[in-house]
Protein backbone atom coordinates (compact mmCIF):
# COMPACT_ATOMS: atom_id res chain seq x y z
CA UNK A 1 0.00 0.00 0.00
CA UNK A 2 1.49 3.36 -0.95
CA UNK A 3 1.98 6.14 1.50
CA UNK A 4 0.73 9.50 0.92
CA UNK A 5 2.71 12.79 0.56
CA UNK A 6 2.02 13.94 3.88
CA UNK A 7 3.18 10.59 5.24
CA UNK A 8 6.57 10.73 3.68
CA UNK A 9 6.83 14.25 4.41
CA UNK A 10 8.42 13.55 7.86
CA UNK A 11 10.28 11.12 6.97
CA UNK A 12 12.30 13.22 4.60
CA UNK A 13 12.02 15.84 6.99
CA UNK A 14 13.80 13.59 9.73
CA UNK A 15 16.72 12.94 7.36
CA UNK A 16 17.07 16.22 6.03
CA UNK A 17 17.34 17.31 9.77
CA UNK A 18 20.47 14.63 9.98
CA UNK A 19 22.04 15.81 7.13
CA UNK A 20 21.94 19.29 7.80
CA UNK A 21 22.79 18.40 11.73
CA UNK A 22 26.31 16.22 11.02
CA UNK A 23 26.74 19.10 8.01
CA UNK A 24 26.73 21.40 10.59
CA UNK A 25 28.77 19.76 13.16
CA UNK A 26 31.32 19.02 9.79
CA UNK A 27 31.43 22.79 9.63
CA UNK A 28 31.96 23.43 13.08
CA UNK A 29 34.69 20.85 13.21
CA UNK A 30 36.55 22.81 10.65
CA UNK A 31 35.74 25.96 12.02
CA UNK A 32 37.27 24.72 15.64
CA UNK A 33 39.91 23.09 13.66
CA UNK A 34 40.91 25.85 11.47
CA UNK A 35 40.81 28.47 14.60
CA UNK A 36 42.71 26.34 17.02
CA UNK A 37 45.20 26.31 13.67
CA UNK A 38 45.25 29.84 13.50
CA UNK A 39 45.82 30.11 17.51
CA UNK A 40 48.98 27.87 17.85
CA UNK A 41 50.51 29.73 14.72
CA UNK A 42 49.52 33.00 16.13
CA UNK A 43 51.26 31.36 19.94
CA UNK A 44 54.05 30.06 17.61
CA UNK A 45 54.62 33.32 15.53
CA UNK A 46 54.80 35.48 18.86
CA UNK A 47 57.17 32.81 20.52
CA UNK A 48 59.57 32.56 17.61
CA UNK A 49 59.50 36.79 17.33
CA UNK A 50 59.64 37.04 21.39
CA UNK A 51 62.37 34.20 21.40
CA UNK A 52 64.40 36.25 18.56
CA UNK A 53 63.87 39.63 20.34
CA UNK A 54 65.05 38.79 23.85
CA UNK A 55 67.50 36.80 22.33
CA UNK A 56 69.01 39.32 20.20
CA UNK A 57 68.58 41.79 22.62
CA UNK A 58 70.45 39.73 24.95
CA UNK A 59 73.31 39.05 22.51
CA UNK A 60 73.79 42.69 21.19
CA UNK A 61 74.01 43.93 25.15
CA UNK A 62 76.54 40.66 25.19
CA UNK A 63 78.48 41.95 22.54
CA UNK A 64 78.60 45.35 23.44
CA UNK A 65 80.20 44.73 26.86
CA UNK A 66 82.86 42.07 24.86
CA UNK A 67 83.87 45.20 23.30
CA UNK A 68 84.22 47.28 25.90
CA UNK A 69 86.18 44.55 28.07
CA UNK A 70 88.49 44.30 24.58
CA UNK A 71 89.14 47.87 25.02
CA UNK A 72 91.34 47.64 28.06
CA UNK A 73 91.99 43.64 28.51
CA UNK A 74 92.98 42.32 24.76
CA UNK A 75 96.11 40.30 23.50
CA UNK A 76 98.45 42.86 22.23
CA UNK A 77 98.16 43.89 18.55
CA UNK A 78 95.24 41.48 18.46
CA UNK A 79 91.92 43.74 16.92
CA UNK A 80 88.80 41.82 17.05
CA UNK A 81 85.30 41.86 14.19
CA UNK A 82 82.39 40.99 16.30
CA UNK A 83 79.32 40.93 13.99
CA UNK A 84 77.89 37.48 13.61
CA UNK A 85 75.08 36.93 16.12
CA UNK A 86 72.66 34.05 15.51
CA UNK A 87 69.80 32.95 17.30
CA UNK A 88 68.11 29.83 18.44
CA UNK A 89 65.68 28.42 20.84
CA UNK A 90 66.48 30.36 23.88
CA UNK A 91 70.16 30.66 23.08
CA UNK A 92 72.58 32.82 20.58
CA UNK A 93 75.86 32.65 19.45
CA UNK A 94 77.91 35.34 18.29
CA UNK A 95 81.42 34.49 16.29
CA UNK A 96 84.63 36.98 16.63
CA UNK A 97 87.16 36.90 14.12
CA UNK A 98 90.52 37.95 16.15
CA UNK A 99 93.51 39.35 13.95
CA UNK A 100 96.93 40.42 14.80
CA UNK A 101 98.35 43.46 13.14
CA UNK A 102 102.43 43.70 12.82
CA UNK A 103 103.07 47.57 11.40
CA UNK A 104 101.28 47.27 8.66
CA UNK A 105 100.77 43.38 8.21
CA UNK A 106 97.85 41.43 9.49
CA UNK A 107 97.93 37.90 10.75
CA UNK A 108 94.56 35.54 11.50
CA UNK A 109 94.91 35.12 15.05
CA UNK A 110 92.01 32.83 16.23
CA UNK A 111 87.95 32.37 15.53
CA UNK A 112 85.79 32.95 19.25
CA UNK A 113 82.45 31.88 19.07
CA UNK A 114 80.38 32.32 22.14
CA UNK A 115 76.99 30.37 23.08
CA UNK A 116 74.68 32.62 25.35
CA UNK A 117 71.22 32.15 27.20
CA UNK A 118 68.72 34.66 28.15
CA UNK A 119 69.71 34.97 31.38
CA UNK A 120 73.06 36.11 30.19
CA UNK A 121 75.02 32.69 30.83
CA UNK A 122 77.60 31.98 28.12
CA UNK A 123 80.32 29.93 27.28
CA UNK A 124 83.06 30.89 25.06
CA UNK A 125 85.05 28.23 22.56
CA UNK A 126 88.18 29.26 20.53
CA UNK A 127 89.82 28.11 17.34
CA UNK A 128 93.43 28.46 18.38
CA UNK A 129 95.52 26.84 21.16
CA UNK A 130 99.29 27.09 23.05
CA UNK A 131 101.82 24.76 22.54
CA UNK A 132 105.24 25.09 25.41
CA UNK A 133 107.79 24.15 23.89
CA UNK A 134 109.95 25.35 27.42
CA UNK A 135 109.83 27.87 30.20
CA UNK A 136 110.49 30.65 27.71
CA UNK A 137 108.89 29.62 24.50
CA UNK A 138 105.38 29.12 23.34
CA UNK A 139 103.87 28.99 20.06
CA UNK A 140 100.50 29.33 18.79
CA UNK A 141 98.59 26.60 17.34
CA UNK A 142 97.71 26.08 13.84
CA UNK A 143 99.37 29.43 12.59
CA UNK A 144 103.11 28.64 14.24
CA UNK A 145 103.60 31.87 15.35
CA UNK A 146 105.29 32.77 18.78
CA UNK A 147 103.48 34.11 21.50
CA UNK A 148 104.94 36.95 24.07
CA UNK A 149 105.46 36.02 27.44
CA UNK A 150 105.35 39.00 30.00
CA UNK A 151 106.83 38.65 33.79
CA UNK A 152 105.86 40.69 36.64
CA UNK A 153 108.22 42.88 37.89
CA UNK A 154 107.75 42.18 41.98
CA UNK A 155 107.99 38.34 41.23
CA UNK A 156 110.61 36.51 41.15
CA UNK A 157 111.18 33.09 38.32
CA UNK A 158 113.72 30.87 37.88
CA UNK A 159 114.26 31.92 34.35
CA UNK A 160 114.07 34.97 31.93
CA UNK A 161 113.07 35.19 28.30
CA UNK A 162 116.02 37.58 26.66
CA UNK A 163 115.31 37.08 22.99
CA UNK A 164 117.51 39.42 21.88
CA UNK A 165 120.14 37.07 20.03
CA UNK A 166 116.97 35.52 18.08
CA UNK A 167 115.78 38.89 16.77
CA UNK A 168 119.58 39.71 15.81
CA UNK A 169 119.61 36.34 13.76
CA UNK A 170 116.79 37.37 11.78
CA UNK A 171 116.77 38.65 8.15
CA UNK A 172 116.12 42.15 7.39
CA UNK A 173 113.14 41.99 5.45
CA UNK A 174 110.97 40.93 8.52
CA UNK A 175 108.82 42.61 11.17
CA UNK A 176 108.54 41.39 14.39
CA UNK A 177 106.94 42.12 17.88
CA UNK A 178 108.34 41.64 21.28
CA UNK A 179 106.73 41.89 24.74
CA UNK A 180 109.17 43.88 27.08
CA UNK A 181 108.93 43.33 30.81
CA UNK A 182 109.93 45.97 32.72
CA UNK A 183 112.56 45.69 36.31
CA UNK A 184 109.94 47.93 37.94
CA UNK A 185 106.93 50.43 38.13
CA UNK A 186 106.67 53.25 35.52
CA UNK A 187 104.22 56.05 34.29
CA UNK A 188 103.22 56.15 30.90
CA UNK A 189 104.64 59.41 30.05
CA UNK A 190 108.41 57.80 31.57
CA UNK A 191 108.22 54.61 29.09
CA UNK A 192 107.24 57.03 26.55
CA UNK A 193 110.50 58.75 27.16
CA UNK A 194 112.76 56.22 28.18
CA UNK A 195 112.48 53.79 25.11
CA UNK A 196 114.54 54.07 21.81
CA UNK A 197 112.73 56.10 19.11
CA UNK A 198 113.50 53.51 16.96
CA UNK A 199 110.70 50.89 18.56
CA UNK A 200 107.21 51.76 17.86
CA UNK A 201 105.36 50.92 21.13
CA UNK A 202 102.09 49.54 20.52
CA UNK A 203 101.03 48.33 23.62
CA UNK A 204 101.16 49.00 27.41
CA UNK A 205 100.88 46.09 30.60
CA UNK A 206 99.16 47.50 33.54
CA UNK A 207 99.88 46.48 36.66
CA UNK A 208 97.40 44.45 38.76
CA UNK A 209 99.19 41.93 40.38
CA UNK A 210 99.46 41.96 44.21
CA UNK A 211 103.08 41.72 46.10
CA UNK A 212 104.23 38.16 46.57
CA UNK A 213 107.69 37.18 47.57
CA UNK A 214 107.39 33.63 46.09
CA UNK A 215 108.70 32.63 42.65
CA UNK A 216 106.73 31.56 40.12
CA UNK A 217 107.39 28.85 37.61
CA UNK A 218 105.42 30.53 34.25
CA UNK A 219 105.27 33.79 33.41
CA UNK A 220 101.77 35.50 32.26
CA UNK A 221 100.61 35.05 28.25
CA UNK A 222 99.24 37.61 26.42
CA UNK A 223 96.02 36.32 26.79
CA UNK A 224 93.12 38.85 28.42
CA UNK A 225 96.00 41.21 30.33
CA UNK A 226 95.02 44.63 31.57
CA UNK A 227 97.00 47.41 29.05
CA UNK A 228 96.65 50.60 27.13
CA UNK A 229 97.06 49.73 23.40
CA UNK A 230 98.46 52.24 20.71
CA UNK A 231 97.94 51.27 17.42
CA UNK A 232 100.82 51.07 15.24
CA UNK A 233 100.07 53.71 12.25
CA UNK A 234 97.74 53.78 9.57
CA UNK A 235 96.42 50.16 9.82
CA UNK A 236 96.09 50.06 13.58
CA UNK A 237 94.99 53.70 13.51
CA UNK A 238 92.03 52.16 11.63
CA UNK A 239 90.82 49.28 13.03
CA UNK A 240 90.84 50.90 16.70
CA UNK A 241 87.94 52.36 18.01
CA UNK A 242 88.96 53.62 21.42
CA UNK A 243 91.49 56.59 22.19
CA UNK A 244 92.86 55.90 25.73
CA UNK A 245 95.88 57.87 25.56
CA UNK A 246 96.16 58.44 29.37
CA UNK A 247 96.18 56.47 32.51
CA UNK A 248 93.52 58.03 33.77
CA UNK A 249 91.34 57.72 30.13
CA UNK A 250 92.29 54.17 30.69
CA UNK A 251 90.70 53.88 34.16
CA UNK A 252 87.71 55.28 33.40
CA UNK A 253 87.09 53.13 30.14
CA UNK A 254 87.74 49.97 33.19
CA UNK A 255 85.86 51.65 35.12
CA UNK A 256 82.35 50.64 32.18
CA UNK A 257 82.84 46.63 33.27
CA UNK A 258 85.21 46.41 36.31
CA UNK A 259 84.60 48.76 38.96
CA UNK A 260 86.02 47.08 41.58
CA UNK A 261 89.17 46.45 39.78
CA UNK A 262 89.57 50.54 38.75
CA UNK A 263 89.53 50.80 42.63
CA UNK A 264 92.69 48.60 43.02
CA UNK A 265 94.38 50.22 40.70
CA UNK A 266 94.27 53.62 42.12
CA UNK A 267 96.28 52.58 44.70
CA UNK A 268 99.07 51.91 42.75
CA UNK A 269 99.39 54.89 40.64
CA UNK A 270 101.70 56.47 42.90
CA UNK A 271 104.65 54.30 41.22
CA UNK A 272 103.33 54.12 37.84
CA UNK A 273 101.10 51.23 36.33
CA UNK A 274 103.21 50.65 33.67
CA UNK A 275 105.16 46.96 34.07
CA UNK A 276 106.05 46.25 30.24
CA UNK A 277 105.24 47.36 26.33
CA UNK A 278 105.15 45.74 23.33
CA UNK A 279 107.26 47.24 20.52
CA UNK A 280 106.98 46.39 16.87
CA UNK A 281 109.61 46.65 13.97
CA UNK A 282 112.70 44.87 12.50
CA UNK A 283 115.18 43.57 13.78
CA UNK A 284 117.53 47.18 13.79
CA UNK A 285 114.59 49.25 15.36
CA UNK A 286 114.43 46.23 18.10
CA UNK A 287 117.98 45.59 18.81
CA UNK A 288 118.58 49.00 20.57
CA UNK A 289 116.82 47.63 23.48
CA UNK A 290 118.97 45.13 24.35
CA UNK A 291 121.13 45.84 27.59
CA UNK A 292 118.54 48.57 29.06
CA UNK A 293 118.77 48.85 32.92
CA UNK A 294 114.48 48.71 32.62
CA UNK A 295 114.25 45.67 30.41
CA UNK A 296 113.96 42.66 32.89
CA UNK A 297 113.13 40.23 30.32
CA UNK A 298 112.56 39.91 26.57
CA UNK A 299 109.82 37.72 24.32
CA UNK A 300 109.85 37.52 20.87
CA UNK A 301 106.71 37.13 19.69
CA UNK A 302 105.06 36.91 15.38
CA UNK A 303 107.49 37.50 12.83
CA UNK A 304 105.73 38.54 9.61
CA UNK A 305 107.50 38.91 6.13
CA UNK A 306 108.21 42.55 5.45
CA UNK A 307 107.38 42.85 1.54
Amino acid sequence: MKKTKDELDPIFDEKSLHRTLKKAKYIAFLRTVLISALVVCFVIAVLIKGNSYFINKQGHKLADQLIKENHVRMSPNTYTDTDTISTGVLKGTIKSEVFKVIEEKVIPWDTEEITYDLLGNFNASFSTHSTIVNDTTIYHIPNGQREMLFYVPKYKYQLYANDFDLVKDYPNDKYMEMAISFNKNYTLKEVKKMLPKSAHQTWYWIDNYAKSTDYRRNPESGQWLLGISKPSPQLGAKLTTTKIKTEADFLNELEKTDPGEVKNLKNRQENGLIIGVVVTGTKEEILPLRNKPYVKAASLGAVVDKY
